[in-house]
């Protein structure tokens, strides 16, 4: 179990941290799952803290876009607010919140936290809640196939391979695998070159 952060500064950094990281705005409850997930931050001092950096504007809340409403509806009496629904508001960082987050996290984070925790947030948001989307193709070479394919998301390409195949019933399988599961794949590969190998073998 690793040791709790007790310093609210750091859990603030931390905070801010993954989400510069992972580079999108955040469900609270997603945001919440990758912060806690380790065991670095408790669930009350998440609580505390995000509700601090969103209080100073360093994390900024975006409602998410919901059709216009038709005629009839916009002359209806109002509906009570769903209570969920601040839940599936997005969260931010801002501006202010990234300078803190590159700033400050070389110094208050272990480069063994920070690598460790952003692998992992990678396990958790999937590969959908990423705005991700992947492709393959086939490629004949000689005796053998040439496997290409790779995932972009919001911010352009994620992921990038191509592995050669000895023969056809061998590139269907890879093809097969990454269709079926390409989170895997994904989350597989980061896993090696980042040295977390560990990982493949978590749950």
């Amino acid at each position: 179990m690793p040791e709790t952060f007790h310093s609210p500064e750091q859990v603030k950094v931390f905070i801010l941290y993954l989400l510069e990281k992972v580079g999108y705005p955040l469900e609270y409850n997603d945001l919440a799952a990758i912060v806690i997930r380790d065991g670095y931050v408790d669930y009350f001092d998440f609580v505390t803290c995000f509700h601090e950096l969103l209080n100073d504007g360093h994390i900024a809340r975006e409602e998410p876009e919901t059709p216009e409403a038709s005629e009839t509806e916009k002359g209806a009496e109002e509906r009570p607010t769903d209570e969920k629904s601040e839940s599936r508001d997005l969260y931010a960082v801002t501006d202010t919140g990234r300078m803190i987050a590159r700033g400050l996290s070389d110094d208050l984070l272990l480069a063994a936290v920070r690598e460790k925790s952003y692998v992992s947030a990678m396990r958790h948001l999937s590969l959908e809640k990423r705005g991700a989307v992947w492709n393959h193709s086939i490629e004949r070479d000689g005796e053998g196939y040439i496997f290409h394919c790779q995932i972009t998301d919001r911010d352009g390409l994620a992921f990038k391979l191509d592995l050669r195949a000895d023969s056809y019933m061998q590139v269907q399988r890879m093809r097969m695998n990454f269709e079926d599961k390409p989170d895997v794949v994904y989350r597989g590969l980061l896993a090696i070159v980042t040295g977390n190998v560990n990982y493949l073998f978590e749950k």
